[in-house]
């Protein structure tokens, strides 16, 4: 049964939303508070104008915060009680033929996976961006604008590994940290200029998963029709990660409706980030193939043919780094195929990091696609934007606060090319490859690079 509004009955989704009209102005003016004393690089540079803008608005918000304290803290308690009989997804649908719909059946198909970082503001300071409402805007903008501008374009095939400037032509998108649930609304109501079926605010919440605080950062846009969909919390995390349901959200697909049912799976995920010593992305990816196994056998009919079985998504771990090695070589691996990886340890001589550094990412330089596309191509500038791939053990010092541009002799091998973004293909399914890149689109938006793979199917 696919869930289209939050909740089994009516009363409780208005119950819902009056807590959230309480909550909102609490936590927005909490996040402003906070935010003020987190400026970004770009606001370092001109500090005293900052806080000559800001500090002014202080007052405001603390009589916010105290006048409606008292109400919030009812509120979020109702709320934690009705997020217990909440579904654990939304699936939006808008068609421009309410009758009927059918995306066309296509030999080729193209999907990315992007990480954008849509969280609090005070929260996505801590990783250097800013405005989140206006980057949930902008991030559906020029998707949108590449979708149609792709219908113009001559589709000339691109090698394999390019860095390419705009997004292709694209059936699905896999999205991570899509947290905050007012902008990822924001997302999707521009997203579905292009695309009639939308998986959003996926998520379990109870107070042993992620103590009522964030879901789990996913959503799935889609061109297709989805015929079944499932989310699953993993059972293990630890650090910042307590505090959102991270999990597998499990996708079927129809692809065709004649007589012979064509159907494709998509999976997306976000793992634990900053383990550390900490085996949790093990066990998580442990669990991935065991409901990706599950979910094939209750939504597969008989004879119905996968023409696909894809696997996206941040990883939060690359397969050349030497703390990472043991995650390289998980059985998931046996089973799916990564076209930016030659072995464990190996990846492709064209493969790049997709992860940024956080402190890097206001410079002038790589302000546009177009310039950012010239810095990924230059190993000596791609190691001063991209971590490098040389972890010994993941963790929050290491990767963020302690992660400062290089200068000196290049390591082609290693630096710039910390690679935890995936989109992977199970060796099961016969397709073909024609095209694997990263784009550079979403420049000044986020700090991941987002990966394309375009592909053939019977």
């Amino acid at each position: 049964m696919l869930h289209k509004t939050p909740f089994p009955h009516g009363y409780q989704q208005w119950m819902f939303a009056v807590s959230e009209f309480i909550l909102r102005p609490v936590l927005w003016s909490f996040s402003e508070i906070v935010s003020i004393f987190l400026p970004t690089t770009a606001e370092q540079s001109s500090i005293m104008r900052h806080y000559s803008l800001n500090l002014p608005l202080l007052p405001l918000y603390l009589i916010v915060l105290v006048c409606l304290l008292v109400p919030a803290l009812i509120a979020f308690f109702v709320r934690c009680i009705l997020h217990l009989f909440r579904h654990s997804y939304i699936l939006s649908v808008r068609l421009a033929n309410e009758h009927h719909y059918k995306a066309p059946h296509k030999k080729q198909c193209s999907i990315s996976t992007m990480n954008i970082c849509l969280m609090p503001e005070f929260l996505s300071r801590f990783n250097n961006l800013s405005r989140t409402s206006q980057r949930a805007t902008a991030v559906g903008q020029r998707i949108i604008a590449d979708q149609i501008q792709s219908q113009n374009r001559s589709q000339a095939p691109s090698i394999v590994g390019n860095i390419e400037t705009n997004f292709p032509e694209m059936d699905f998108i896999c999205i991570q940290e899509a947290w905050h649930r007012d902008y990822s609304k924001t997302l999707v109501d521009e997203l579905h200029t292009v695309y009639p079926w939308i998986i959003y605010d996926v998520g379990n919440s109870s107070l042993f998963n992620n103590y009522f605080i964030f879901n789990s950062g996913l959503m799935f846009v889609s061109k297709y029709e989805i015929l079944h969909a499932s989310f699953k919390t993993y059972s293990h995390s630890c650090k910042q990660c307590l505090f959102s349901g991270k999990g597998l959200l499990m996708v079927l697909l129809e692809r065709t409706n004649k007589s012979t049912i064509k159907v494709g799976y998509i999976f997306n995920t976000h793992l634990q980030a900053y383990q550390g010593e900490t085996p949790i992305i093990q066990k998580q990816l442990d669990e991935v193939l065991l409901w990706t196994k599950e979910f094939r056998m209750l939504t597969r009919g008989q004879g119905d043919i996968v023409t696909f079985d894809v696997l996206c998504g941040d990883f939060n771990f690359d397969n050349t780094s030497p703390g990472d090695q043991c995650l390289a070589e998980h059985r998931l691996f046996t089973m799916y195929h990564d076209p930016a990886r030659v072995t464990k340890g190996k990846d492709q001589d064209w493969a790049i990091g997709t992860e940024m550094r956080q402190s890097c990412i206001w410079d002038e330089e790589i302000s546009t696609p177009k310039g950012l596309q010239r810095a990924l191509e230059n190993p000596i500038l791609r190691r001063r934007y991209i971590l490098d791939a040389d972890v010994k053990v993941a963790t929050l010092s290491s990767l963020v606060f302690n992660a400062h541009p290089k200068t000196g002799e290049v390591k082609e091998e290693t630096d710039g090319k910390r690679r935890i973004d995936y989109v992977l293909h199970n060796k099961d399914v016969d397709i073909k490859v024609k095209q694997y890149n990263f784009v550079t689109r979403l420049a000044g938006l986020t700090d991941h690079i987002p990966v394309t793979m375009t592909f053939n199917t019977s």
